[in-house]
């Protein structure tokens, strides 16, 4: 292994490892400080979509023009989970462009719902060019390049973070109460999980733009 993919693998076992110290140390928090940090706009979201901008400008900076060129899809990708993030997804509509119920709710203007489903398509157009030229080696890769494996691992995130999101109301319809206690510390687990999407891109970035610019070996 390079020295550059071990210190980058280091990087990447010290950001989850962060990640898990958050996590447990927001738990010592009382529940009114816990609730001021994983609300809506709160700092934890701030620093998330704070994240996906430095992965934007490490992509911009590192590749250029070039990069932009070759993987415009990507910047799309990265961009929509920022805006995403800071909830540009409900902001300017009745409701999230991302639910069934948008396009079928007779309450919704047919215009908005026009420009929701051009969003959409765009987003899953650059999904579908995404897979197609990563899809096929990512297995691969992910084993043997802490670019890769960083990107596993935040998809890994974003899964758990995914299965963690409205977990209260998906166990109240079951007939299962949570706590308000247990529900806050479910919502700041999903919240730091959203957190280190970015970070993990971050690691990735700078350790793919790394070895893009490391000479060959010998």
């Amino acid at each position: 292994m390079r020295q550059d993919e071990k210190k980058y693998r280091g990087l990447m076992m010290a950001a989850i490892f962060g990640l898990v110290a958050l996590l447990a140390s927001v738990q010592l928090l009382d529940q009114q400080a816990l609730r001021s940090l994983v609300r809506e706009n709160g700092p934890i979201e701030i620093a998330s979509a704070a994240g996906y901008v430095l992965v934007l400008l490490i992509m911009i900076l590192k590749g250029g023009w070039d990069f932009f060129r070759k993987h415009a899809y990507l910047f799309v990708l990265v961009a929509a989970f920022g805006l995403r993030e800071l909830d540009f997804h409900t902001r300017f509509t009745t409701m999230g462009i991302f639910k069934s119920k948008f396009y079928l709710s007779p309450s919704v203007p047919l215009p908005e719902k026009m420009i929701g489903a051009l969003v959409c398509l765009a987003l899953l157009a650059c999904l579908i060019l995404c897979l197609r030229k990563h899809l096929k080696t990512f297995p691969a890769k992910v084993r043997e390049e802490t670019s890769s494996m960083s990107i596993g691992v935040a998809l890994l995130f974003m899964a758990v973070s995914k299965g963690v999101d409205g977990l209260s109301a998906k166990l109240s319809r079951l007939g299962m109460e949570l706590t308000a206690a247990l529900s806050l510390s479910f919502r700041s687990m999903e919240e730091i999980l959203e957190l280190g999407i970015p970070v993990m891109l971050i690691v990735s970035a700078l350790a793919y733009f790394r070895k893009r610019s490391a000479p060959p070996r010998p």
